[in-house]
């Protein structure tokens, strides 16, 4: 047998043990905007995912290869509908659910002392298991966003129902934990959703679902809420219904579910999404007519933050993964993070990913404020949340690719995670509302609420905060953004539609930059948020090809942000 020589291997071995340890930029960002003595207190839970993230890395790629297999029948002919799950999937569930990444929101004591900052701590954890695994953060996403909806229901008759239904989908223990999902879009409707056709009907104290559901992630979930027409409803999305389905009650409702199949995914493989009839499904009313869908709204805003922290994830995976890389392997006498073009390239997804991390790490912050009365950071949320989603959906699928192309062929192979990371990504610009769906939703925030206000508030605010730093690019940046808003408001319906997506894109690169200054006033954080500021300032949009700009002008930020995102040995 021949042994292989070291020295022509030249393949580094990439591992970890705790990607939250892997990220001390990460650590300085985190003790920034929780406080020191805060975060001290949350670090435990934080590194529990970070370890989990790590621990994922291999069941992951085990679960996306043996994805779940829909069993219709019993060995006696009796239609059952199960999912099969491969026993990878099952020790994911207990590297989250099991350690709190649902759970920990919903804690009183944990409320008691950080309720302000609630989905940041939440949020925040869960980035670390989302590097290894988006295809679970997705039923993670759902399960709290059913949690959400019930939790902000007034005081009722169905108020033990929900508060049972909450302390399952919240609990760690794999027995009593209940998973969440909605069941949103049908085939003649999809994004469509006024289009929906699936009735709701009443029957006593409860109400039958009957029709098709086409796109069902999480598809076996415990509890789900579901958007049906109401008895002689309005047309559009007035006239839907928002209902809780549950699998075990009453007795017997799964077997009214009806899995027609599952779906052949491109990605986000190790998690079931199929197709479902409701057949007499017994469901109780959580919001009827004209307010259905604005409750399911609160979800699905939900669900576009978790979507948001997906696609920052897994850039910073695919960036460490090349900069593991690139510290050991040897390209044409050197390093290849020794080589300049190698290393201008990386800089540029550095900076793009930590100028989103902040973009949509505040955009949670602003969530936080909102569900704790702030009026200016709910008006805010309205357009921070589609912008943060359809920004950094985009500049996922765009920075997995370019890492991949940094480590070069290696990478394409099954073996690396890059392959699994982007056939993930690639639907993060999809799901809960394509790039357009977003620009829509910002356009009709600025209409109705006047969300831009808010915007364009936070921008001085962080200006303010950033005020001996130089701000003036950024200050002429965004009167170019406020004035081309009132142009656009001008056009015709069609026309700012058109419009719309370039104005949402360069106001996010100007919120953006305002926060990259904004965060370089904490001393830790001060190189490396310069560095990404310099770089992105002279890049367009976050999608614009590396190595634009004025890359020998600006190498000597290279060493900063390379040296910022990495762990040295």
């Amino acid at each position: 047998m021949t042994v292989p020589i070291p020295d022509l291997i030249n393949t580094p071995d990439v591992g970890f043990a705790n990607l939250l340890d892997e990220d001390p930029l990460g650590r300085a960002f985190w003790t920034y905007w929780f406080g020191a003595s805060r975060y001290s207190k949350l670090h435990k839970h934080f590194s529990a995912l970070g370890e989990s993230g790590a621990l994922a890395t291999v069941l992951s790629a085990r679960a996306d290869k043996q994805g779940p297999v829909l069993q219709t029948h019993d060995a006696r002919g009796l239609r059952i509908d199960r999912v099969i799950q491969h026993p990878d999937y099952r020790e994911l569930e207990k590297l989250s659910y099991g350690r709190g990444i649902v759970g920990i929101k919903y804690q009183a004591e944990f409320l008691a002392r950080h309720r302000a900052y609630r989905h940041l701590a939440g949020f925040g954890a869960g980035y670390y298991f989302a590097q290894s695994e988006i295809g679970l953060y997705c039923p993670i996403c759902m399960t709290d966003g059913v949690g959400r909806v019930l939790e902000r229901q007034p005081e009722g008759p169905q108020t033990p129902l929900y508060e049972m239904t909450i302390a399952h989908l919240s609990a760690s223990d794999p027995e009593q934990c209940w998973q969440g999902a909605m069941f949103l879009t049908e085939k003649q409707g999809g994004s469509d959703v006024g289009a929906n056709a699936v009735t709701a009907t009443r029957h006593g104290r409860r109400w039958l679902l009957n029709g098709d559901k086409w796109f069902c992630s999480n598809v076996a979930a415990d509890a789900i809420l579901a958007l049906a027409r109401m008895p002689g409803g309005a047309p559009g999305t007035r006239g839907l219904g928002l209902f809780l389905v549950l699998r075990r009650e009453p007795a017997g409702n799964s077997a009214t579910i009806r899995i027609n199949r599952l779906k052949d995914k491109l990605g986000v493989r190790s998690m079931p999404t199929g197709e479902v009839t409701f057949e007499n499904t017994g469901a109780f009313l959580v919001a009827g007519e004209n307010e259905g869908f604005k409750q399911m709204a609160e979800m699905l805003n939900l669900s576009r933050l978790y979507n948001a922290v997906a696609s920052v994830a897994g850039m910073r995976r695919a960036v460490l993964e090349a900069l593991k890389y690139g510290a050991g392997r040897l390209a044409f006498g050197r390093r290849l993070d020794e080589l300049p073009l190698w290393r201008a390239a990386m800089a540029d997804l550095i900076a793009e990913h930590l100028g989103i991390f902040a973009l949509v790490f505040t955009t949670v912050g602003a969530l936080d404020s909102a569900d704790n009365g702030n009026e200016e950071a709910r008006k805010l949320v309205r357009i921070a949340i589609p912008m943060a989603k359809a920004l950094s959906g985009k500049l996922a699928v765009f920075a997995v690719s370019e890492a991949m192309e940094a480590i070069g062929g290696n990478a394409y192979i099954e073996e690396s995670i890059l392959p699994r990371l982007l056939r993930d990504c690639q639907v993060l610009p999809i799901w809960e509302g394509t790039t357009h769906i977003l620009t829509l939703d910002a356009l009709r925030a600025i209409h109705k609420e006047g969300s831009h206000e808010a915007l364009f508030a936070r921008i001085r605010l962080a200006l303010s905060r950033a005020k001996k730093l130089d701000t003036g690019q950024v200050k002429a940046r965004l009167d170019n953004d406020v004035s081309r808003l009132d142009t656009l408001l001008k056009l015709p319906a069609e026309h700012q539609q058109r419009e719309a997506r370039q104005w949402l894109e360069g106001a996010g690169r100007t919120f953006t930059l305002a926060l990259l200054l904004e965060n370089a006033v904490h001393p830790p954080l001060r190189e490396a948020c310069l560095a990404a500021y310099q770089r992105l300032s002279v890049r367009p949009s976050g999608v614009t090809p590396v190595c634009h700009g004025n890359p020998a002008a600006l190498a000597d930020t290279e060493a900063v942000l390379l040296d910022s995102a990495i762990r040295r040995a």
